[in-house]
């Protein structure tokens, strides 16, 4: 299982997430919350004595929700998913997480869709 199959797998087990976490885009009629993710195919990291057979990626998360309480809840439940990823294999067979790391979230509001988003970024080595 690649990485992008484990993390959406990871994070469906997240009640509110069950069939809402797409590559991309969300599907068409979708109704809040759910989850869109964009991951980059990742790098070998190199060091010293040259290439390694460890990957570094970084992925976009971005969360939307109907209410701002409900985007208050699910961000943090969703990083500290995140976080438990480390020094495990992710998923059913997927990558064995190495490191994993997030920046800060940023909050929106789209006033004319009348939902709540919240964007991170995670990076991984695998």
């Amino acid at each position: 299982m690649d990485f992008e199959k484990a993390l959406a797998y990871e994070l469906q087990t997240i009640p509110d997430l069950q069939g809402k976490v797409f590559p991309q885009t969300a599907e068409e009629n979708i109704k809040p919350p759910f989850v869109v993710y964009v991951s980059s195919d990742g790098e070998n990291i190199m060091t010293l004595s040259g290439p390694t057979e460890m990957t570094e990626l970084t992925c976009e998360i971005h969360v939307v929700a109907e209410t701002y309480e409900q985007l208050k809840s699910l961000v943090p439940t969703i990083i500290n998913r995140t976080k438990t990823f480390f020094q495990r294999t992710i998923g059913r067979n997927g990558p064995l997480i190495k490191s994993v790391s997030h920046i800060e979230p940023v909050e929106e509001i789209d006033n004319n869709a009348n939902y709540y988003r919240s964007s991170f970024d995670i990076r991984v080595r695998y």
